[in-house]
Parts: C-alpha cells; sequence; structure tokens
C-alpha cells in the first residue's frame, strides 16, 4: 500500500499537534501547583490529556489546517488555529465539569484556560516558523545588482515586495518605500523595508541608494496622481514600471509589471464592474460576436470567453485575425470558440449562420470606423454599416436571439460625416427590429475614442515619435473622449447585462482630453527629445468636439453609475428598414450620390453632404 508524501505529512503534523496539547496541559498543571503536583491529581490528570489531545487534533483537522502548505501559512490559518482551539476549550470545560457531577474533577478549569492559551501560541509558532525561515532565506539567497524603489507603502506596495522577495527570478531587491500619502510612514519599516521618504524625495532616494527601477504601485490612484508621481520619477535615471492591477500578480502567479502608458496619466474614473452579473448573463449562453477580428470584437471575445459561455461564435470577414484570436484565446484555456468566416452584409449567409447556431446573445461590432477613409467611400460605408447591422438585427429577431446588443459611437451624435450618420442610422435600425421583433431585447451602446484600438490617434501618434517626428495634431483646440479598451468592453458587456427594455446605454467617459495634450504627454512617456508637433488642419469629416448624447434624447439613470440609458423622443419611421435596404442596394452599386441623398433623408439631422477629401488629408 502505497501512502502519499502529503497524507505522511499531515500524520506527522497531528502527531506534533498532539504533543504540543500535551505539553501545554502539562506546563498548566504545573503552574497550577507550583511544580508540586499531588499524586491523585496526576493520575486524573493523564487520561483527560489524551482526551484533550484527540480533541484538539479533531477540531483541527476539521478546520482545514492541515491541507495548508506551512510555507504559505498566513493570518487565515491563524484564526483556523484560534477558531480551533476556542472550540476545544469549551469542549473539553463542559467535559471537566460534566465529569465533576459522577467522578472527581480531572483537572483544575485553570489548567484548561492556560494550557489552552500555552498551545495556541506553539501551534501557530510551529505553522509559522516554515513560513518565517522560507521568506528568510530567500531574501539571503538573493544575488541581484537591482535595486528597486516602491511608491505605495500600503496593500498594494507590501504584496509588490512580498512577491519580489519570493521571485527569484525578477532579479530585483526591494529597496525602499516611497510614501505617496502625507508622509506619517517615513522612517517606518514594513516586511523589514524602510520608507524612505515621499514622493518629492524620488530623485534624491535614486541617487542615494543607487536605484535601478522604480515601480509604481498604486493600481487604483487617480491619473492626476500617477502625473504628479510620474513627473518626480522621469528626473531620475531609473526605469518606471507601474503595477496595472494587483490580481494580475498575486495567486502565485509570475511576477507581471508594465511600462508606464499614456492611459495612466489620462484623467479617467476606476471602473467598477459587477462580476457575479456578467457571469449570470454570459454563462451557459450561446454568443455570437460580429466583427470579432476588430479591436472591440476581439476585446469583446477575451472577456465573453472568461465568463463561461456555453458556445462562442467568432464573425469576421478577415480570417486571419479570427485564427490568431482563437490562437490566443486557446493559450489562454478557452478551446470551444467556433470560427464563422463571413461577410455582415450577406444576408443569406447570416440567416444561415443564424438557423444553424441558434444564438441567445449577439454582439454587432463589425462595422467600419475611420472617418476621413469613409469619407472618400461613403457607398461602402453604407454597405458595410447599414446594411450589415440591418442584417443581423433581422436574423436575431427571425431566429428568437434573447439579446441583440449594437456597438455604436459618440460620433453618431449630430453626425458631420458619413461614419456617423452611418452609425446614427444603425441605431435607429436597432429600434425599429424592437418594435418589429418584440421577442429580442435589442439596444445600442454609444461610447467615444478607445485606447489601444486599430482606428486610434494613439498608435498614429506613437509611429510618428518612433519616426522622430513631427507628430501631427488636425486643431489645438480638438478633444475626444477616451476610455481603455478593455474597460469600454467592460462596460459594453455590463450594460447588455443590465438592458431590460429598448435603449441607447452611453457609457461615462470621463473628461474630453485635448488631442495636443494627448500628444504632449505620449512624447514625455517615450522620452523622445526634439519631437515637435505639427497642426495639420481638421481633416473631412472631423469635429473640434464629440458629445454623448444629443437634446432630444431622454437621459435615465440606471443602477451602474457609470452607465446612463437614453430613450430617443421621435419614434423610427414605419419604412424605415425598406428605406435601408433601398439605400444598401444603391450603395452596392456604387451609386455614391443616390446613397448619400437616401442617408440624408434617412438621418435627420445629417443635412450636409460631406465632399471627398484629398488623400493627402489622411496623413
Amino acid at each position: 500500500m502505497n501512502v502519499s508524501s502529503s497524507g505522511v505529512r499531515r500524520v506527522a503534523a497531528m502527531v506534533v499537534d498532539a504533543l504540543i496539547v500535551l505539553e501545554s496541559l502539562v506546563v498548566a498543571l504545573l503552574f497550577r501547583w507550583d511544580a508540586q503536583v499531588p499524586t491523585e491529581w496526576w493520575n486524573r490528570f493523564w487520561p483527560f490529556a489524551a482526551f484533550s489531545a484527540v480533541v484538539f487534533v479533531v477540531l483541527l483537522f476539521e478546520s482545514g489546517v492541515y491541507r495548508n502548505v506551512l510555507r504559505y501559512t498566513g493570518v487565515y490559518q491563524g484564526v483556523r488555529v484560534a477558531s480551533a482551539t476556542m472550540f476545544a476549550a469549551g469542549i473539553l470545560i463542559i467535559a471537566n465539569l460534566g465529569t465533576d457531577l459522577v467522578w472527581s474533577r480531572p483537572v483544575p478549569l485553570g489548567v484548561i484556560l492556560i494550557g489552552s492559551v500555552f498551545a495556541f501560541v506553539q501551534l501557530v509558532v510551529v505553522r509559522l516558523y516554515p513560513r518565517v525561515f522560507y521568506e528568510l532565506s530567500l531574501r539571503e539567497i538573493r544575488q541581484t545588482s537591482q535595486r528597486a524603489l516602491i511608491v505605495g507603502a500600503d496593500e498594494s506596495g507590501v504584496s509588490l515586495a512580498r512577491q519580489l522577495w519570493r521571485t527569484p527570478d525578477a532579479d530585483l531587491k526591494p529597496a525602499g518605500f516611497v510614501d505617496h500619502t502625507d508622509g506619517r510612514l517615513r522612517g517606518e519599516q514594513i516586511e523589514g523595508v524602510p520608507v524612505l521618504g515621499g514622493v518629492e524625495d524620488i530623485e534624491r532616494l535614486v541617487v542615494e541608494e543607487g536605484i535601478d527601477q522604480i515601480l509604481i504601485a498604486l493600481p487604483e490612484a487617480s491619473s492626476e496622481e500617477i502625473d504628479r508621481i510620474w513627473r518626480e520619477c522621469i528626473k531620475t535615471p531609473a526605469e518606471v514600471k507601474v503595477v496595472p492591477k494587483l490580481t494580475e500578480f498575486l495567486g502565485g502567479g509570475a511576477l507581471r509589471l508594465r511600462e508606464l502608458q499614456i492611459q495612466d496619466l489620462l484623467g479617467r474614473q476606476p471602473v467598477d464592474i459587477d462580476l457575479e452579473q456578467l457571469a449570470e448573463f454570459i454563462n451557459g449562453k450561446r454568443v455570437l460576436v460580429t466583427g470579432a477580428g476588430g479591436s472591440i470584437g476581439s476585446e469583446l471575445s477575451r472577456q465573453i470567453s472568461r465568463l463561461g459561455p456555453a458556445r462562442l461564435v467568432l464573425h469576421d470577414r478577415d480570417e486571419s485575425a479570427l485564427h490568431y484570436l482563437n490562437e490566443e484565446l486557446s493559450r489562454g484555456g478557452f478551446a470551444g470558440a467556433e470560427l464563422a468566416v463571413g461577410d455582415v452584409t450577406n444576408s443569406e449567409k447570416v440567416r444561415a449562420l443564424f438557423a444553424r447556431l441558434r444564438p441567445q446573445l449577439v454582439f454587432h461590432a463589425a462595422a467600419y470606423k475611420h472617418v476621413p477613409l469613409m469619407e472618400l467611400h461613403a457607398s461602402e460605408a453604407v454597405v458595410n454599416n447599414v446594411g450589415g447591422t440591418l442584417s443581423v438585427t433581422r436574423a436575431a429577431g427571425e431566429f428568437g436571439a434573447e439579446k441583440f446588443i449594437n456597438v455604436s459611437t459618440d460620433k453618431a451624435v449630430h453626425p458631420v460625416n458619413v461614419m456617423g450618420a452611418t452609425k446614427r442610422l444603425s441605431e435607429m435600425l436597432v429600434r425599429a427590429a424592437a418594435e418589429e421583433y418584440p421577442e429580442t431585447l435589442y439596444a445600442s451602446v454609444r461610447f467615444g475614442n478607445v485606447l489601444g484600438s486599430r482606428g486610434s490617434v494613439v498608435p498614429t501618434f506613437q509611429r510618428q515619435i518612433e519616426a522622430g517626428g513631427p507628430v501631427t495634431v488636425t486643431h489645438p483646440e480638438m478633444t475626444r473622449y477616451f476610455m481603455i479598451i478593455s474597460e469600454a468592453v467592460s462596460l459594453i458587456l455590463q450594460a447588455g447585462a443590465m438592458a431590460d427594455s429598448y435603449g441607447i446605454y452611453v457609457l461615462e467617459m470621463g473628461r474630453p482630453v485635448k488631442i495636443v495634450d494627448l500628444a504632449r504627454k505620449m512624447i514625455e512617456v517615450t522620452g523622445a527629445r526634439g519631437v515637435r508637433i505639427k497642426y495639420v488642419g481638421l481633416r473631412a469629416g472631423e469635429k473640434l468636439h464629440e458629445t454623448l448624447s444629443e437634446e432630444s434624447e431622454q437621459r435615465v439613470a440606471t443602477d451602474h453609475p457609470m452607465i446612463f440609458r437614453l430613450v430617443p423622443k421621435n419614434p423610427p419611421s414605419s419604412d424605415l428598414l425598406e428605406a435601408a435596404e433601398e439605400m444598401a442596394f444603391f450603395a452596392l452599386s456604387g451609386d455614391d450620390e443616390k446613397t448619400l441623398d437616401l442617408l440624408r433623408r434617412a438621418v435627420p439631422n445629417y443635412p450636409v453632404v460631406q465632399s471627398g477629401a484629398a488623400p493627402e488629408a489622411l496623413s
């Protein structure tokens, strides 16, 4: 019969604990009688002591402490030992008093109380010793020339310091903390690491302590706070890295730090996501994502894959993008994605896909999004953004989807370009479908620019900075709303989960950011020197400022503080779906003039035809 090594260790731990209990009670008994214990008490003591050891071991076993890995013992295990000790002491007191009714009392009550305290202390110490020895040995054997200054002396910073000690491959040694608050911790020690000063001392500390890396461990700090710290950090030659989220490197995984990114410095509120609601929304459902190869669609696919869908169908015309996305999901542990290469504008194939898969949840992210380029190809924008939306909305209603979530944009508000007008019309088509197919819940989610998307200005600025400039900005007063792509997609899912009737759900994007300020910060973050900013004028179809809603839309609060619902006051015309079909027909034939005329009629607040832009305006 083979006995596992873990089983042997557990039996050994039980024996040690039993001996500790016996020893503690013996010490308590000797203490009670000043080491002169009468013989009759010794005779009654030993059977009771054996019983006590069994009670302690059984309760410790039931509390789960024997399943704990000793070198990771922490406060939680101490609480379990304390709980088992109190229950054991209570049982022993009751047994002692009960025995006194029939025979003589085995031991004085004080022996049980003092013995239990002695036992608890030793039971905790014997579990903490491997943890302490392990931690100290890691620090003693660490051979590294890299020294780190951790900004943030709260829980995140302390957790980072611990992880640095426990990760030999990190090649970093915590040299000290910086207190980013009021400086009250200055001069104290945390986990044996000194708090060396405040944010204003960073430049001096880097020189005095020989710091190689500054680690900003403030995942929940505001962008203003990060900006204040970063401006002190760039005065030094040290490399700067940040902790994006505590959950990304805790739990025994590898330490994950990243370079400071521009989104860390942009003003935005932390996003609070109800993961339980999202899991309930997605878990066990058949989900279809159109435009899955794009920036929004691929992030939707990533987040949905982690919420337990019964089936995840990824639809896109770009087969390479689908292939690479599927490989990424598989590496992340999700191997159940079904790839559907196709075009949302092909209504027959879309209907066949819905008939075969019967998706319950549909996220429609397929769209053309580049404003200047769509000004040059208006009919293509209509074919894809209008015709594609019409095709998918009708299929969703016809084949009984539970929810249809259309991904929209702030450019649909008071549209002045073809892309915005087609997305506005897409929102109107979704509302019309909601009336035509009442068994399916339709909604649109509208938001602004996302950092990290292929259409974002950030990668364009990055390429221009790497090339030595200039960084081209259209106008010194131009502003845009920005949000990190993962946060925007989380809010799309949250809006979809909470949607209980038709509406346009708008994400709170924070305050608008000046594009020129974004460009300046990117130049500073990358450490580029001598890169200048060049103003090139508004491109075709561009506005100076975007808004998230129109005057004709009634704003209603939701249960989520960063999501509100808009209800258009004017219902769509009864022939909107037919008008959209006619528009898509002329767009397919390449008749831009007729297509734009129909688009102006369908979207009343898009009165002006935006003329084609010169190709050089796209640079």
